[in-house]
């Protein structure tokens, strides 16, 4: 009878062991949770200063390129700063609809899920951006010339805009090479602040269940 009483007192301790655990696993979750919606809040409250730099880059190389459409280095330089502009439009966009699309009150495995999602855009965006701004250092110093002195920069100085070029093309180069060194010894290298902070919260709740 000892013996069964024991059994039964340490099965109920087991039971509330597990409800221990389990509350705390819910406390933890709407935590980490609530922390990782936060900690995204100030990347999604900057993409509408993104998308209005984009849109008034986009009016004005729209405007540069027609006006300019009659010398060849001008229509191409003011279209390719246009591309850009409409680029930084869509980046912006997409990473507000990755954003939303994360439910913080669904289960967290679903969370993660979404979070990688938007990781990988973060990751994707920095690179083609870091690599689009120095492929457009010849577009931007054509377009700017022009725009301050009336000066066709390709027609007065090609040496200049060749020199421009090439100093773009090799730290573009530079950058590709850093990045196959860098993409697996540091896998946030890309990431902001804010993604890895929602996701080190998220991972807080996981190391917690498998304890």
């Amino acid at each position: 009878m000892e013996l069964d009483e024991l059994k039964g007192q340490w099965q109920a301790l087991e039971r509330k062991l597990d409800r221990s655990v389990a509350l705390n696993l819910q406390v933890l979750t709407e935590s980490r949770t609530r922390r990782g919606k936060l900690r995204l809040l100030p990347l999604m409250l900057l993409q509408p200063f993104q998308i209005a730099i984009g849109l008034a880059i986009t009016i004005y190389s729209a405007r540069f390129w027609i006006a300019n459409h009659e010398a060849a280095s001008l229509l191409i330089s003011g279209l390719a700063l246009h591309a850009f502009g409409v680029g930084l439009v869509i980046d912006a966009v997409m990473r507000i609809v990755l954003i939303a699309r994360i439910n913080f009150a669904a289960p967290v495995v679903t969370i993660q899920r979404y979070l990688a999602y938007l990781r990988q855009w973060e990751i994707r965006s920095f690179k083609w951006g870091w690599m689009a701004v120095w492929a457009l250092i010849p577009a931007m110093f054509i377009v700017a010339v022009k725009s301050l002195t009336t000066l066709d920069l390709w027609a007065r100085w090609p040496q200049g805009v060749l020199w421009t070029a090439a100093v773009s093309a090799i730290v573009m180069l530079a950058s590709y090479a850093f990045d196959v060194f860098a993409r697996d010894r540091w896998p946030n290298l890309y990431v902001g602040y804010s993604v890895a902070g929602a996701q080190a919260a998220l991972d807080e709740i996981d190391q917690f269940a498998r304890e």
